[in-house]
């Protein structure tokens, strides 16, 4: 499956611990979408995860199932790792 970057912005205050876990977990078991990392400042309502999917159009369906505003889904072509670049796919 292919990798995305997806950013998310949501009103200070209104992203919690509890709603980035409940996130995280519909994200490990729907069949089409994995959650693979998210980062989160819950102070400024700013979530960054790496989702691994078929598609963009099916993590744009996802998020909104998921009542999670996305502000946008890039696809990766490369992943660097401590100064080691390898493009993926």
């Amino acid at each position: 499956m292919a990798k995305f970057i997806c950013t998310c912005s949501v009103p200070p205050g209104k992203l919690t611990a509890e709603r980035i876990r409940q996130f995280a977990q519909a994200a490990q078991d729907d069949p089409m979408v994995r959650g693979y990392r998210s980062f989160a400042s819950l102070a400024e309502g700013k979530a960054i995860c790496v989702m691994e999917a078929p598609n963009k159009e099916s993590l744009t369906f996802w998020f909104a199932r998921m009542n999670m505003p996305v502000d946008s889904i890039t696809k990766v072509e490369l992943v660097g790792d401590r100064g080691s670049i390898q493009k993926v796919g």
